[in-house]
């Protein structure tokens, strides 16, 4: 399929992201990225959501009384967004179209976070450190940003070159993978046929997330000016390149 048969990522799939994503518990998340806050004795309760997509972590935060600010590229993934957060707006929550490699707050936020591999999807050193920076600048003295990635391991061996048929509903969808050793880039051919009101739409879009290791992803951290510990995901044990996915907990 040539690349320009492809939507734009995030585009298409917008009103179905979340039945094909319907297997996360992001209730599990929130939980535990607030115990983390709790231990690092963050009193303050302004959230920023980098990738905030269509906002189901936002609408956890909100029902823990948080003042919250999402950012995505995504106009379609915003617009699930507001739909989404609407009844619940009291003033509490801000949306922004912003790419996550160059933005900027009118006021620094005590408290970043950036979820389900969002930041594999920066392909390069310079923008994934650009992120980084972007993201210290816009935190308070000892701010925190924490963050979840996945490992070289978990895309090139546990995704790795392989194909998946899915049933959701009235949406069958084909995940095929394959990964590049060379770039450590897992790109993801998906295919999603919708049925709807008697008629069919097929929608394409190409993903692809690159593997960072960790040495690397801490001298980012590191050169940007956060102190970080990283962990295997949704625990306390250091991580290690053998975890599928890896939690981040950075202060500035």
């Amino acid at each position: 399929m040539r690349s320009e048969e492809y939507s734009v990522v995030f585009s298409t799939i917008a009103p179905y992201y979340d039945t094909l994503m319907s297997f996360i518990n992001y209730t599990s998340w929130v939980s535990y990225i607030a115990h983390i806050l709790e231990l690092n004795e963050i009193k303050d309760t302004t959230l920023l959501d980098l990738a905030c997509g269509t906002g189901v972590c936002l609408k956890l935060w909100w029902e823990r009384g948080y003042t919250l600010i999402g950012l995505d590229k995504s106009l379609e993934m915003l617009a699930i967004c507001r739909k989404r957060l609407a009844p619940l707006d009291d003033g509490r929550i801000h949306l922004i179209n912003g790419d996550m490699r160059d933005f900027t707050l009118a006021h620094r936020v005590p408290i970043v976070t950036c979820l389900y591999d969002s930041l594999n999807y920066l392909l390069t050193e310079e923008d994934l450190f650009s992120c980084f920076q972007h993201v210290y600048d816009s935190l308070p003295e000892h701010g925190i940003f924490v963050f979840d990635m996945n490992t070289i391991h978990c895309l090139r061996d546990e995704w790795g070159d392989s194909t998946l048929h899915r049933n959701d509903e009235r949406m069958h969808s084909v995940w095929t993978n394959r990964f590049d050793p060379e770039t450590a880039v897992s790109s993801l051919d998906l295919t999603l046929t919708v049925t709807e009101n008697g008629s069919q739409q097929t929608i394409h879009e190409r993903h692809q997330e690159r593997g960072y290791a960790l040495s690397l992803i801490m001298k980012l951290l590191s050169r940007a000016g956060f102190y970080c510990s990283l962990y295997r995901h949704l625990t306390f044990i250091p991580a290690q390149e053998t975890d599928i996915r890896i939690m981040g907990v950075a202060r500035k």
